[in-house]
Parts: C-alpha cells; sequence; structure tokens
C-alpha cells in the first residue's frame, strides 16, 4: 500500500527556545520555553510563530474547513 501524503507539512508545534513575537498579534510576546504553533510558507521556508491564543482561532477554522472536505467527499469525520 503507498505512504499517506502528508498534508500539513508546513505546520507544527515548537517550544520557543527565545522570546517571540505572535504573527498574528506583534503586541504579544511568545515567552521562552512556551509552545508555538509555526508556519512555514513560501519557497524560503519562513518561519511564523503564533501563540496558543492565536493557534486555538486558526486550528478551529482549519477543523472547520477539514470537516467540510470530509462532507464534500462523502465521508463522516472523525469526532
Amino acid at each position: 500500500m503507498p505512504k499517506v501524503r502528508d498534508i500539513l507539512i508546513h505546520v507544527g508545534v515548537e517550544q520557543a527556545q527565545r522570546q517571540r513575537k505572535c504573527r498574528r498579534n506583534a503586541v504579544y510576546l511568545i515567552p521562552k520555553g512556551e509552545k508555538c504553533l509555526v508556519v512555514k510558507t513560501g519557497p524560503t521556508n519562513d518561519d511564523y510563530s503564533y501563540s496558543r491564543d492565536a493557534a486555538k482561532a486558526m486550528l478551529d477554522a482549519a477543523w472547520a474547513k477539514m470537516k467540510r472536505l470530509y462532507v464534500d467527499l462523502g465521508l463522516v469525520p472523525p469526532n
């Protein structure tokens, strides 16, 4: 059976090795040691860090979109 393709290759969670700014709200600083969502974009794979609050909103929207994809394909989304 062929390998399943990973469609989320540019998204992950990292523990900040230094203080970072949240890409969604630059006023919010992500302290060293805190987990954050990291999205790599473009051909240069720039890293954009997002705080947990910003990540929750993004992941909620992504989950809603994934559920719609399941339904559009006639599949039952997992709980």
